[in-house]
């Protein structure tokens, strides 16, 4: 590959695909023998490199398009790590991983936050419209988009356009448009071309095509699927057959001198209202669309009706009816034909009932077999853990669900409980509904998210898998009359809590995981076992090394670590934390309890948000919603951990804490390994599988008693008055966003080295409470960082080692010790009532001045000493160690309970401890009370 143009971070970084096979990445043209134009489409790539380009200036960034060869393409986003590497497929990736070798994939490419191109790309306008020159494609977008006014632009046609023949045939015009944007920052590029399409839609200018089958699909002046950092732009010449010349428009200029264009003015655009009135224009164009829409979708059944009844002998009704669910529904039925990548006819059945020769297998787009004249465009996932479905990239991709025929059953008077047992038949059969958690909630999937199943939506269900029907004389002949699912029907399957033998599912999980005894789970599918659902949209699923060395571990961290090395972490245990906490996000649906992680900074801006959300993405395949906190009132702390747990979240992330953190609710929750509250408008209560990973955020956050031991807090400090202001050439949650699989992997694999190594303990004791967490995550941390520094990796530290920072911090703790030290000062080993106590802070000596100070801390009220809250303080604190000294109950005097202050001096030397039972201090009290 040519290299006219050095990469510099500070410059327009785009990169260059250079194909070794196919021999072309551009489009070929040939006259047919009739004189007409043939194009040929361009192959898939399998081989080849990728180079990252800085380019100066706009003009430059045109002279290198016009300079590309037939076998590049253009990238508009870039591997940071891979700045020049050798590019495969997946397949042969997997097969032979060897060194700077990757795939055009997100797994490593990305729009980083560095100067980069936005593309827009214009096909056409509505039909019965004229096409548009580039200045008026220009002008419409600027009207609705004006920041778009002074931004330097570059026009360029598509390779496609103006082909002529030799004798003077002009064969295409002006076909496609491209407009070429420098921009200052890239990774914003999807946000702000989703909100220019929201902006066109607004502003009356989208518009409905509609398909062969009748479908209804999105059109503006640009296409919205462009803006993916792997998706090649064929910007060379095309390859031309003899008798054929091509004479396209020259490259136009718009503002070629401007800055780089800010996209965050354009992002801001689309608020609220733009939103609310593009969803209108969008509905309203669907209605205007309906009956164009429905006829065309008439006319796509009635013309394919009778092929299919005489192909799968079945009656031409029954073949219309498999046709509309297709086209209607986007399923596809048992007899509903497809043509596979060699060209056979397959049913659906025959994929359904033969998984293992289909599953992964590629097909023509189920509607319209001739899309693209690629047999290649679609795929089959039958072994993704969730409903088998075809999904095909025709049209910017759909999902096609693939289902057997629906089962018949009858209802008559009496027959309830028959009718009850032969939809749970069915559920089972289909595998669709899950039994969650120890109280049995009835939930299905949305997308990798668990969803409680209400009524509506279960008789819903009913009548796509199942058709009802009665018999009825007519005419003294029985005739089988449909019928709608019946309401009881959903309310008995949902009143059998723990009798529909449905699977038990305690998670989804999105990528391999290791079960608690820490054997891997890579086959995808429910996991009786574990109680895991493992759903998953990849046509391979990563190895998982069963005995991996220490060097591969070695590697393993470093990659795993490549996405956060950039953040400030302050020392060794803060970065044991964040390591934990990687590996905490890969497991946690196998650990029954984990304590949670926060991140902490000194100043507003220093990234500790983005450190969680990277850590959530890891785990869950993406970034969690950062979420106002709860307020420390434990009621409302708990509907929240709940509600969290009801509606599926796997990492939930409480951002930017203020107040000090922590409360009972919140330490029953990290401890739980089920989760039990009642249900918001209803009287029932529900047992929750709790296995969210749960992340808090704060400036200089602080922990409140118990919580202290069950967040580990990882504190991060840019050591500057502008945290907010720094800028890095890559994006930490775009890198796991696009690599999360192969990130999993590496964290699985650290831990089955640890494994392999005959899982040494090497960190001193066990965390309580946590103790499968301590095995699987603290030990192999503190394993793996025993060899890390030969390999100029960081250290890591113990990750517990952060609850003893949180202890010294807890304002509680700090109270603790003040009056234990101020009332051991003036009282020594005597048993002292609390009014004693109060009376004595009054004095003037020192002494008393610290345990005036000490009790204002904890008992303050409206200005005064007030015994009763001193008192309860104490209660809750006896046998609580600060500073080897401790409260303890001492004797009933006239009615009131004394408090002596134990010191480990006094227990070393044998002196006996003044402490009673609890038996004990109850007949002292009914003494006292006469």
């Amino acid at each position: 590959m040519n290299a006219p143009h050095q990469f510099t971070p500070t410059a327009i970084s785009v990169t260059v695909i250079e194909s070794a096979q196919p021999m072309f990445m551009t489009k070929k043209f040939s006259l047919n023998p009739d004189g007409t134009l043939n194009k040929t489409s361009i192959a898939e790539l399998t081989s080849g490199r990728c180079q990252t380009f800085g380019l100066k200036t706009l003009r430059e960034f045109a002279d290198f398009l016009d300079d590309l060869k037939s076998n590049q393409a253009m990238l508009y986003g870039i591997s940071p790590e891979h700045p020049q590497a050798h590019v495969v497929t997946k397949a042969k990736l997997a097969e032979n991983q060897t060194p700077n070798t990757i795939t055009r994939t997100r797994d490593f490419f990305q729009f980083a936050p560095v100067p980069g191109v936005m593309m827009l790309d214009h096909d056409g306008v509505p039909d019965g419209q004229d096409e548009l020159t580039p200045e008026q494609l220009r002008a419409k977008l600027i009207d609705v988009a004006p920041m778009l006014g002074d931004a330097a632009m570059l026009w360029r046609p598509s390779a496609s356009s103006g082909i002529k023949a030799t004798d003077g045939r002009q064969l295409t015009r002006l076909c496609g448009q491209r407009i070429y944007i420098p921009v200052v920052d890239a990774s914003q590029i999807p946000a702000a071309g989703k909100a220019l399409i929201d902006l066109l839609w607004a502003a009356g200018v989208g518009w409905l095509r509609i398909g062969a089958a009748g479908q209804a699909l999105e059109r503006t002046l640009v296409d919205a699927s462009v803006w993916q950092p792997e998706r090649l732009d064929f910007a060379a010449a095309p390859v031309l057959a003899d008798g054929l010349t091509r004479e396209a428009p020259k490259a136009i200029f718009f503002n070629e001198h401007s800055p780089l264009a800010d996209l965050r003015t354009l992002i801001a655009a689309d608020d609220g209202s733009v939103k609310a009135s593009a969803k209108k224009q969008r509905e309203e164009a669907l209605r205007a669309a309906t009956p164009k829409r429905d006829e065309a979708r008439a006319a796509w059944v009635a013309e394919r009706a009778p092929a299919l009844a005489q192909q799968r002998n079945i009656s031409e009704d029954q073949a219309q009816l498999i046709l509309r669910r297709a086209c209607e529904k986007r399923t596809l039925m048992g007899d509903f034909l497809l043509k596979s990548s060699d060209g056979v006819d397959v049913t659906v059945s025959d994929l359904l009932d033969n998984p293992e020769r289909w599953h992964g297998k590629r097909f023509a787009d189920p509607l319209e077999p001739t899309y693209g004249n690629d047999n290649r465009i679609a795929w089959a996932n039958l072994r993704g853990g969730g409903r088998p479905h075809l999904y095909s990239h025709a049209h910017g991709g759909t999902r096609y669900n693939l289902v057997r025929p629906s089962q018949r059953i009858q209802l008559a008077a009496g027959q309830r409980a028959r009718v009850t047992d032969s939809m749970l038949d069915l559920e089972r059969q289909r595998g669709e509904l899950f039994d969650f958690g120890e109280g049995a909630s009835l939930v299905r999937l949305a997308g990798a998210r668990t969803v409680p199943v209400t009524r509506d939506w279960l008789m819903d269900h009913f009548d796509r898998c199942a058709e009802f029907f009665i018999i009825k004389m007519v005419n003294e002949a029985p005739m089988q009359i449909p019928q709608d699912a019946p309401t009881w029907l959903a309310a008995s399957v949902l009143a059998k809590n723990g009798e529909r033998k449905f699977p038990r599912l305690s998670a989804v999980i999105t990528a391999p995981i290791l079960r608690r005894d820490g054997s891997v789970l890579a086959e995808p599918g429910h996991d009786h076992e574990s109680s895991l659902l493992f759903v998953t949209d990849r046509e391979t699923v990563p190895h998982v090394p069963d005995r991996p060395t220490v060097q591969q571990a070695l590697s393993a961290v470093g990659r795993l670590w490549a996405p956060v090395r950039l953040f400030p972490l302050v020392d060794h245990v803060d970065r044991g934390v964040v390591l934990a906490a990687m590996i905490t996000a890969c497991l946690r649906p196998s650990l029954p309890t984990s304590p949670a992680f926060g991140f902490d900074a000194p100043a507003a801006g220093t990234g500790k948000t983005l450190l969680a959300q990277v850590v959530g993405a890891l785990g869950s395949g993406e970034a969690p919603a950062a979420m106002p906190p709860a307020s420390n009132k434990e009621e409302e702390c708990r509907k929240r951990l709940f509600a969290s747990l009801r509606d599926g979240y796997k990492s939930i992330l409480w951002d930017n804490v203020r107040d000090v953190f922590g409360n009972t609710a919140l330490d029953a929750f990290l401890t739980a390994p089920v989760f039990a509250d009642r249900i918001l408008g209803v009287s029932e209560t529900a047992c929750l599988p709790n296995r969210a990973l749960f992340l808090v955020t704060g400036n200089n956050l602080r922990l409140l008693g118990d919580t202290c031991r069950r967040v580990l807090v990882a504190r991060i400090d840019a050591t500057t008055d502008t945290p907010y202001a720094r800028t890095f050439d890559f994006d930490p949650l775009q890198t796991v966003l696009g690599r999360r699989e192969s990130l999993v992997i590496d964290a699985l694999t650290i831990v089955r080295a640890w494994i392999a190594a005959g899982r040494p303990r090497i960190a001193k004791g066990r965390t309580a409470s946590f103790e499968t967490w301590d095995d699987l995550v603290r030990q192999p941390v503190v394993w793996i960082s025993q060899f890390t520094q030969a390999v100029e990796l960081p250290a890591f530290g113990d990750p517990l080692d952060a609850t003893k920072r949180a202890f010294e911090h807890d304002p509680e703790a700090a109270k603790l010790g003040a009056i234990l030290e101020a009332w051991d000062h003036c009282f020594g080993s005597r048993p002292t009532t609390v009014a004693e106590a109060v009376g004595r802070a009054g004095n003037a000596d020192d002494g008393s001045i610290a345990l005036r100070d000490a009790i204002d801390e904890i008992a303050s009220e409206r200005g005064t000493l007030n015994r009763r809250i001193l008192g309860r303080w104490i209660e809750r604190h006896v046998d609580s160690r600060r500073n080897g000294r401790w409260f303890a109950r001492g004797t009933i005097r006239t009615g009131s309970q004394t408090w002596v202050v134990q010191t480990e001096r006094l227990a070393e030397v044998g002196r006996p401890k003044p402490t009673f039972s609890h038996q004990t201090h109850q007949a002292e009290q009914a003494r006292a009370n006469g």
